[in-house]
């Protein structure tokens, strides 16, 4: 996490620059482009009227949007904030202006096709700085576009399909599946007074048997074997367990509540955006349900080339099993919703292999369908880790949680041993030092996280924040003639393997259907005008996008500068790249083959695949 340093407020000039992009980007097309929409969208399923208003209406008429991008901005790395405003006040200067759009500015005063077209430039930029402005205002459109507002509503949602959840009859559902109260198990410190004349609170003290430092699915799985041993637990996480009854399901209070950097985390340059977990739960609290154990490829590599002779023996598959019954993976009677029948119609025309993706735990009934699953909303039986081996430790009555908690240092004795963890925790609106010791620490805080935490307890192994995997993924989408609506029903339900192993040793890519709102589908949405942005988006009720997941070769490297922003560096490897490049291949054929209309792709340099009724179904 990173040091916050006080909330940023745009001046008069950069909250006009801000307002021109946006308003350029999500523009009012006029009328003749709006009625021109309106015919294209015809028929699928959005009244003509939802279309013209969604058309006609600029980023400016979508609520207070200079307070929601500030929002967004302060939610982030503190860097990137400084960085937008250094950035705003060089485009609302003449000088600044000129030198990064070729106009004499300030931006504010240039008319929306010019800036339309000074967008457009910095897209198709050769230059990865320049291509990084534009990155971050789509960010911020989608953000400010694409949020709920008043009602919980976005005012375009109507013309995308999308009516967000039914908050009450979800709340419903959940009560009635029973779920635990992890508040009984919260460490709660008592308000102790600051010394006479003390400036700082005391450092509060917990005592258990083992410390265990993350909630997801390493330090879940941890606890609960240590707690039903017999050991205490003291669980330390981040993020906040939060109960149904806390929770919206708003994309953006997802965002902003449980991942890291408020979803703003990204590596170097921001090529790659990174969505990374900070909840009670880790990132099963939040990643889609499909749950694999360890390929044998992978298994036989850590064992010849990292000497780890367990991981290809009987033991690691024994292991392999006891977790597997832990979190009630299963492939019988997954239900598939339309992007995933959608995967496998179109593998079946071509041949290709595709199956049912075992799922841990049990999907609920609607209306909670697993459709909110990405938005922390998992409540089906012995679904992710709160669901299943936090409960299961939790059951044992020994379990200490402490939530909210920031693991600053690893704390070790006079041998070196580890004996306890140093943090803070926050709690009631406060922060409040904590010192936690144990017997024993266990570090799993996943691969961000860890390398950060051990680096600042002063190991100084050369290889630790190093070998950082991110499995890169690209999107592309088909659009139908029928309505999908992939947002409904859980994702992942059904995987294609057909490219996963491309060079004999188990890499390439695995293909699946992912589970996008309205903020990550507008980011994703490639933006080459506000016409062909809207159109986009306007299609998303009748897209089936998928994804491929790539084995990397390539490795990054994380670190935390003095301020305690999480840096991360990545670079693909050209392996890597060409699998990904065969994985996309194979999935534009599979949406072909499956009836698609259109084949898109995320990178606002390439142009659609449009196809005539004759030509769709044949790949």
């Amino acid at each position: 996490m990173a040091g916050r340093t006080a909330p940023i407020k745009f001046t008069e000039p950069e909250a006009q620059v801000l307002l021109k992009v946006m308003d350029a980007m999500f523009a009012d097309l006029g009328e003749a482009k709006a009625r021109m929409l309106a015919v294209e969208l015809r028929g699928l399923g959005r009244s003509k009227d939802e279309i013209l208003a969604f058309a006609r209406r600029p980023a400016s008429a979508c609520g207070d949007i200079i307070a929601a991008a500030t929002e967004k901005v302060n939610v982030g790395p503190p860097r990137d904030a400084k960085k937008l405003r250094t950035l705003l006040k060089a485009l609302a200067s003449p000088a600044g202006c000129l030198a990064l759009t070729g106009k004499r500015g300030p931006l504010f005063k240039l008319d929306v096709v010019t800036v339309q077209s000074v967008v457009r430039a910095w897209m198709n930029s050769p230059s990865a700085q320049i291509r990084e402005i534009s990155k971050a205002f789509k960010l911020l459109v989608a953000y400010v576009t694409m949020r709920a507002g008043e009602g919980r509503k976005s005012p375009n949602w109507p013309a995308m399909g999308y009516s967000g959840p039914d908050l009450q009859a979800l709340h419903r559902a959940a009560r009635a599946a029973g779920p635990v109260d992890f508040s009984r198990c919260r460490v709660q410190l008592s308000s102790l007074e600051r010394p006479l004349g003390g400036t700082s609170m005391p450092r509060a003290e917990v005592i258990c048997d083992c410390v265990v430092v993350g909630s997801g699915p390493g330090g879940a799985v941890m606890a609960a074997e240590l707690a039903e041993a017999g050991y205490i637990v003291a669980l330390l996480e981040s993020g906040r367990w939060r109960s149904p009854e806390e929770q919206t399901c708003s994309e953006a209070e997802a965002f902003r509540e449980t991942y890291q950097e408020g979803g703003n985390l990204f590596t170097e340059g921001r090529a790659m955006t990174i969505l990374a977990g900070a909840a009670f739960g880790g990132g099963a609290a939040m990643n889609w349900s499909c749950c694999l154990p360890p390929p044998r490829e992978v298994r036989e590599e850590w064992a010849q080339d990292f000497g780890l002779d367990w991981a290809s023996s009987e033991r690691m598959a024994e292991a392999v099993e006891r977790v597997r019954e832990r979190l009630a993976m299963h492939t019988e009677g997954v239900e598939l919703n339309a992007a995933n029948r959608v995967l496998m119609r179109g593998c079946e025309r071509l041949g290709y292999q595709a199956e049912v993706a075992a799922q841990q735990g049990w999907q609920p009934q609607s209306p909670d369908d697993g459709g909110w699953c990405s938005l922390s909303w998992k409540h089906g039986a012995r679904q992710g880790m709160h669901g299943s081996a936090l409960l299961d430790a939790a059951r044992t009555g020994k379990l200490l949680v402490l939530d909210g908690c920031k693991a600053e240092k690893v704390v070790r004795d006079a041998s070196g041993a580890a004996c306890g963890v140093q943090g803070t925790l926050f709690q009631g609106g406060s922060a409040r030092p904590v010192i936690v010791r144990g017997r024993s620490v266990v570090v799993a805080g996943g691969s961000l996280q860890t390398p950060l935490l051990l680096l600042r307890s002063g190991l100084r192994n050369q290889h630790i924040g190093r070998h950082l995997r991110l499995h890169p993924a690209m999107t592309i989408w088909g659009r139908f003639d029928e309505q999908i609506n992939f947002f409904q029903g859980a994702p992942m339900t059904t995987v294609s393997r057909v490219v996963e192993n491309q060079d004999g040793r188990g890499y390439g890519a695995k293909i699946w259907v992912p589970n996008f709102h309205p903020i990550t589908w507008a980011a994703l949405a490639p933006w080459q005008g506000p016409d062909q942005f809207k159109q986009a988006l306007a299609g998303y009720g009748n897209a089936a996008p998928l994804i491929s997941l790539v084995r990397d070769h390539g490795e990054g490297k994380v670190w935390e500068d003095a301020d305690g922003c999480v840096h991360v560096s990545y670079s693909m490897q050209q392996a890597d790249k060409k699998h990904l490049l065969c994985a996309g291949e194979h999935a534009a054929r599979i949406l072909v083959a499956a009836g698609a209309r259109e084949v898109h792709s995320a990178h606002d340099s390439v142009e659609p695949l449009k196809l005539s009724s004759s030509a769709s179904g044949e790949a």
